[in-house]
């Protein structure tokens, strides 16, 4: 089976960048490493971070994959829905990890870990199919 292009470039270690609205109406804009499943993106934060607070309260999302070497990019909208339960997340944080070449552990330690980090996953929801997305530069 033969990937598209948009599929090898959402595969790709990269960043997305995730950006929502602080409660003052001024945009947040962060990088963070992703997984994308087919249906839904996967951002890991913890608790602490302004975009947890954000999300919890805001669930409206714009997300930007780029790729500055060879200006190619994909942007979209789309919802947040936070996932407090790390255990039946953790195929998701583990996807996330691989696809950047962190090492994981055992699903124990991994869990463990986690919640000692005090992680949340961010399952976004693009607003349409990919067909709507804004793609440059990938064929």
């Amino acid at each position: 089976m033969t990937s598209s292009p948009l599929e090898t470039f959402l595969a790709e270690p990269r960043n997305v960048v995730v950006a929502g609205i602080r409660k003052d109406g001024r945009p947040h804009v962060s990088p963070n490493w992703f997984h994308w499943d087919g249906e839904k993106f996967y951002v890991s934060t913890t608790r602490s971070r302004v975009k947890y607070k954000i999300f919890s309260r805001e669930p409206r999302v714009e997300l930007l994959i780029d790729d500055s070497t060879g200006h190619r990019y994909v942007q979209l909208s789309g919802t947040v829905e936070v996932r407090e339960d790390v255990k039946p997340e953790l195929a998701r944080f583990r996807a996330i990890r691989d696809k950047h070449g962190k090492p994981v552990p055992a699903d124990e330690e991994l869990a463990s870990s986690l919640v000692a980090e005090d992680r949340v996953l961010l399952a976004i929801t693009p607003a349409g199919p990919p067909s709507t997305w804004s793609v440059f530069g990938l064929g």
